[in-house]
């Protein structure tokens, strides 16, 4: 049966002066049965401070990075090119080599792009992956505001770059499409050629109105984690059939506003008890992906 290896994410979790929050925090990471943190390096500094702790703790470090607009903050950029994010993309990639990175996970290109230029941008990607060594180590959000935004968009860039890497999080798509993507034959198709092409997993159950619900075992939320948990275990069976790799996953529940105003349980407390549901269905799914193999 393949690994199922859970990533924790620190998003909305303050480092403290010279990390000194997360010195205390990663150490219960472990202890719950995390194998590593997915870390935003755009807004941190002296991040060989991360690396120092990871290894004194004993976890890996997926590495998230941004090709341009980092952090969101600010009005977005305007007139960027395919050519201005491949140079952005390359830079991000240098800096995060630095922290020996189990994996990269990329918000990529622009929402307002054409299928042209994004193919462009993809194709560049693949490149510069393979120039810097890290052939295979990077994977490309599906994520609003980037050029993945969209399952009609992210699909046809997937036909045209076939092997491109892909980061699952279809509480995105959900929310932009304002449906569930398991109803109609094209819906179903969209997926089916998205999710060959997906190696990492952002594992967040949205809604047709927000991209994280506050409690994702309520049985209000019944439908949503029947699309959601079916989406998951045809993204491990597809990984299983196609290498021995681990299979890579953070429970991304962040803060608000994300998270609701006034929900009974923090964002990191929904992290951390559905990376622990997760952890145990996703096990089942990997393995029932072996015995049908």
């Amino acid at each position: 049966m393949s690994q199922i290896l859970r990533f924790r994410s620190t998003w909305g979790v303050d480092t403290g002066d010279n990390y000194a929050n997360w010195q205390k925090w990663l150490p219960t990471l472990k202890a719950q049965g995390y194998v590593g943190i997915e870390v935003d390096i755009a807004p941190l500094p002296n991040i060989s401070t991360i690396r120092q702790i990871c290894d004194q703790v004993g976890l890996e470090i997926c590495v998230m990075i941004h090709t341009k607009w980092p952090g969101y903050a600010g009005p977005k950029p305007v007139g960027l090119t395919p050519a201005d994010h491949l140079a952005g993309y390359r830079a991000q990639l240098e800096i995060a080599k630095a922290l020996r990175p189990f994996k990269i996970n990329a918000h990529s290109g622009d929402d307002k792009w054409s299928i042209d230029e994004a193919v462009e941008f993809f194709m560049g990607t693949l490149a510069i992956d393979a120039e810097l060594g890290l052939k295979g180590m990077v994977s490309h959000e599906t994520h609003r505001n980037r050029a993945f935004f969209s399952p009609y968009s992210t699909a046809e860039v997937v036909r045209r770059v076939p092997s491109l890497q892909i980061t699952a999080d279809f509480s995105h798509f959900v929310v932009v499409c304002e449906r569930l993507l398991d109803q109609g034959e094209e819906d179903k198709e969209l997926l089916r050629t998205i999710i060959p092409r997906v190696t990492h997993i952002h594992a967040r159950i949205g809604t047709t109105q927000s991209s994280q619900c506050p409690d994702p075992t309520n049985d209000v939320f019944a439908e949503e984690r029947k699309f959601f948990e079916n989406a998951w275990s045809q993204i491990i069976q597809s990984i299983v059939s196609q290498t021995s790799s681990p299979v890579t996953f953070v429970p991304e529940y962040g803060p608000f506003p994300y998270h609701p105003f006034g929900a009974a349980s923090s964002f990191s407390d929904v992290a951390d008890s559905e990376g622990r549901r997760l952890q145990a269905l996703f096990e089942i799914f990997a393995n029932q992906a072996t015995s049908s193999s």
